[in-house]
């Protein structure tokens, strides 16, 4: 087409004036749409990717804080057990092994030996402690002996040692991050709403969990939400 014949169809050079007009801005909207889009999606994905970090890690910790109030709860019936049988509190010998076992277990879960042996030991401490306080209680009460207590050996034991073997995979879990700050104060502020119940008060809670404060030196995995932002 030249310029007559454009100058003979105005009304179609106008049309197609037009059209390239609308298809032009068509275009550019488009591309503003899908600008826009990209700016406003970044930074709630990243925000949501960090929230999904945190929520994992409290979800970390409280699963490890149920297991110490597990084996806290389970200590009034091996309380029972002794106090039936006329049996002391302490079983050092019991202890020790225990100990040297989960140091050997800790190098098969990659874990440091001398961290997981003080964690099992505040452990005992902690359900030693519920225990003196039940048989001063028993003892102040006239109480001579209790019906239907799981026996020690066949029942308790075999309880305790699964729940030990549920502590190393939590442990492993917490690792990376256990000597973080904002996780010390995880642990801290989750193991009053956690680690509750019968015979369980605040001296015993600080004992259960004081090894998992101390430990120093992790790599602290965890993106702030400025860095998240960006």
């Amino acid at each position: 087409m030249n310029l007559n014949f454009f100058r003979k169809h105005p009304l179609l050079f106008f049309i197609i004036i037009l059209f390239g007009f609308f298809s032009s801005i068509t275009v550019v909207s488009a591309k503003l749409k899908l600008y826009l889009t990209a700016q406003n999606s970044e930074p709630a994905k990243s925000v949501n990717s960090q929230a999904i970090t945190i929520t994992d890690q409290q979800i970390s910790v409280d699963k490890l804080l149920r297991f110490i109030q597990q084996r806290l709860l389970i200590a009034h019936d091996v309380a029972r057990w002794k106090w039936n049988n006329k049996r002391p509190i302490e079983d050092l010998k019991r202890e020790q092994e225990l100990l040297l076992k989960v140091r050997q277990q800790a190098i098969n879960y990659s874990l440091d030996s001398e961290t997981v042996a003080a964690f099992f030991q505040a452990q005992i401490e902690a359900g030693k402690l519920i225990q003196k306080t039940d048989f001063q209680n028993w003892k102040q009460q006239g109480i001579k002996s209790f019906r239907n207590v799981p026996d020690l050996n066949q029942t308790l034991r075999p309880s305790l040692d699964k729940l030990n073997t549920e502590f190393l995979f939590a442990l492993t879990e917490m690792t990376p991050v256990l000597g973080c700050a904002h996780i010390r104060e995880l642990i801290q502020s989750r193991s009053q709403v956690i680690i509750q119940g019968n015979g369980i008060d605040r001296q015993v809670q600080n004992l259960a969990i004081s090894p998992l404060l101390q430990v120093k030196g992790a790599s602290c995995k965890v993106v702030s939400t400025v860095e998240a932002m960006v």
